[in-house]
């Protein structure tokens, strides 16, 4: 039986730390501050003791490596390049935000009739375990648009397994603007969603067959819980297409703002979010993790998806060469295969921070979160904590605000293949 809507006050007013000076700046003592003291270093992997200014360095060595890959790619006028973009207005229509593109190399391709434009803003992510070389698979992408949400579903019906699994790390509507389209059954009340399709743009069934505009296919909700250390909406759902059809769990966090990151108990959720979407699916199936452009949040996830899971196996505690950084390594094979994750520097730093908290856990430099001295609600952290830097006027570098597709309308001679000017979280 499902379970009444859940409401979760996404209200709460941000510190908006990656912003211009002018807005809230970086407050040093309060709870879950980004630096770190020197000091419970024995043990610690170089990688993990470095200050904010040089993780700084290293994301503007990013942000270079960035802007030569899209130049090469465009400059090579080559469509078989590893870093083109389509230029097709189908596919950009199909854009959230007008400068957050898949490589057109390395995307999902939508199982459509011959002719029929097969693009949605989704990149497969694939990820090695430095031991076994076990390939972890993902899929990072834009949250759903109102106007191709038979899309979506149709690249989760054929890119994941026998279980499907979505992480939604953003609400549907922040600070008042339209992050996501509603595009799963919220309560049930209406626990079925008719997928039709517009005939110019069809889909094909798993036989190759095109369906009807009239019925596409069909989401309908079987249960909803709310996991409280996750601190996710957490539903089962029903996707069928077709004769076929298929579970897929599908998890909405509540603790990532806008302009922020986890901290406190949102943090540890966080954590508690990672273990538990990957323990409905294997690493070989794919999870669907989407923000609202697929690559801020969305990266910062998958990147400490997989770094944890190489803490947890040892391999990070071994890296002793001061030369050899896996988060850089990780973020780096990431943006290869889809532009921009791990989007803004305050995120870089966040991947560090819990890396290096988890890592003294690991090594028993300080308590466990739930350890009694952490509280309750594990809202307090230990005296004895990494910090990233005791430099107390750090501010992260900002980047301007993500620039939505639908607020920019091109002229026949507009190009939208600019340099990316975009930011957010996402």
């Amino acid at each position: 039986m499902a379970h009444p809507a859940i409401k979760i006050d996404t209200s709460v007013p941000a510190t908006k730390r990656d912003l211009p000076d002018g807005d809230a700046a970086l407050d040093v003592g309060e709870q879950g501050d980004p630096r770190l003291e020197a000091g419970y270093t024995d043990n610690v992997p170089p990688f993990l003791c470095q200050s904010v200014s040089e993780i700084h360095d290293k994301f503007e060595d990013l942000e270079w490596i960035q802007r030569s890959r899209m130049a090469d790619g465009l400059l090579s006028n080559d469509p078989s390049h590893p870093f083109a973009l389509e230029g097709d207005p189908k596919v950009k229509a199909r854009n959230r935000y007008i400068n957050v593109q898949a490589w057109a190399n390395c995307r999902v391709h939508l199982r459509v009739p011959e002719g029929e434009c097969d693009f949605i803003n989704a990149s497969p992510i694939i990820l090695r375990d430095s031991i076994t070389q076990e390939e972890r698979k993902y899929i990072a992408t834009q949250g759903p648009k109102h106007d191709n949400l038979a899309h979506f579903w149709h690249m989760v019906f054929h890119e994941s397994k026998e279980v499907g699994v979505i992480v939604m790390l953003t609400q549907t509507f922040e600070a008042g603007r339209e992050k996501c389209a509603q595009y799963f059954p919220l309560d049930s009340e209406q626990a079925s969603m008719i997928l039709s399709e517009d005939e110019s743009d069809s889909l094909s069934n798993e036989n190759g067959q095109q369906e009807g505009a009239a019925l596409w296919g069909k989401v309908t909700l079987l249960e909803t819980t709310f996991d409280v250390k996750s601190r996710s909406e957490i539903r089962k759902l029903e996707l069928s297409i077709g004769s076929e059809s298929k579970i897929v769990w599908h998890f909405l966090f509540a603790g990532w703002a806008d302009y922020s990151k986890p901290e406190g108990s949102d943090r540890q959720a966080l954590l508690e979010l990672i273990n538990l979407s990957a323990s409905k699916c294997s690493p070989d199936n794919p999870r669907v993790v989407h923000c609202s452009a697929g690559v801020g949040r969305t990266g910062t996830f998958i990147a400490l998806d997989h770094l944890l899971c190489e803490l947890e196996s040892g391999q990070l505690l071994q890296v002793a060469d001061p030369e050899i950084d896996p988060v850089f390594d990780t973020v780096n094979s990431m943006r290869e295969q889809r532009m921009m994750m791990v989007y803004n520097e305050m995120q870089m730093q966040f991947i560090y921070e819990v890396l290096r908290e988890q890592a003294d856990t690991k090594l028993g430099n300080y308590p466990a979160p739930n350890d009694e001295s952490v509280g309750a609600q594990g809202e307090e952290r230990s005296s004895k904590m990494a910090k990233l830097t005791d430099e107390a006027d750090y501010q992260p570098a900002s980047k301007p605000e993500l620039e939505a597709a639908s607020d920019r309308v091109p002229t026949p001679t507009q190009s939208w293949s600019g340099t990316p000017e975009v930011s957010d979280n996402e």
